[in-house]
């Protein structure tokens, strides 16, 4: 039996939309895990789903993440908060004893104390921008609720 003919067979139709969009997510899955590996975090790519980082970042880019806990002023990290299912991304603007205050770009004042973070808190720093790409998580987040 040809192979070709077996592949084109299964993915005609309605559930070959399901097949490619099942195989996507699985290969997308497959990649955040080996760039994890790769680059020490937990979480390697993120999303930016706000202005908060202007002009550095825009909303809709996507931030590739290396898992450095050496952290200095003027870095920037992402973070997890306790008020938010997904991780905030801004610069670090003091650090003191274990506490690290930050800040968006864009934004008036420091990050409220309630973000004050760790560096138990924190999964990286910012290393790459590629822009646009990220509306796809926003898009995907919009549409599923899933973060």
């Amino acid at each position: 039996m040809d192979i070709r003919k077996t592949w084109d067979k299964y993915t005609e139709g309605w559930f070959g939309t399901i097949v490619y969009l099942f195989l996507g997510f699985v290969i997308a899955y497959s990649v955040n895990i080996a760039l994890g590996f790769v680059l020490q975090t937990n979480t390697p790519v993120v999303a930016v789903f706000s202005d908060s980082m202007v002009p550095t970042f825009y909303k809709g880019d996507m931030i590739v993440v290396y898992g450095d806990k050496n952290i200095a002023v003027g870095d920037i990290v992402v973070f997890d908060v306790p008020d938010r299912q997904y991780p905030i991304i801004h610069r670090v603007i003091s650090i003191s004893d274990s506490v690290i205050r930050t800040k968006g770009d864009n934004n008036s004042g420091p990050d409220p104390e309630n973000w004050m973070t760790t560096k138990e808190r924190v999964h990286g720093k910012a290393i790459l921008k590629i822009p646009i790409l990220g509306w796809v998580k926003i898009i995907f987040v919009g549409i599923t609720g899933f973060t």
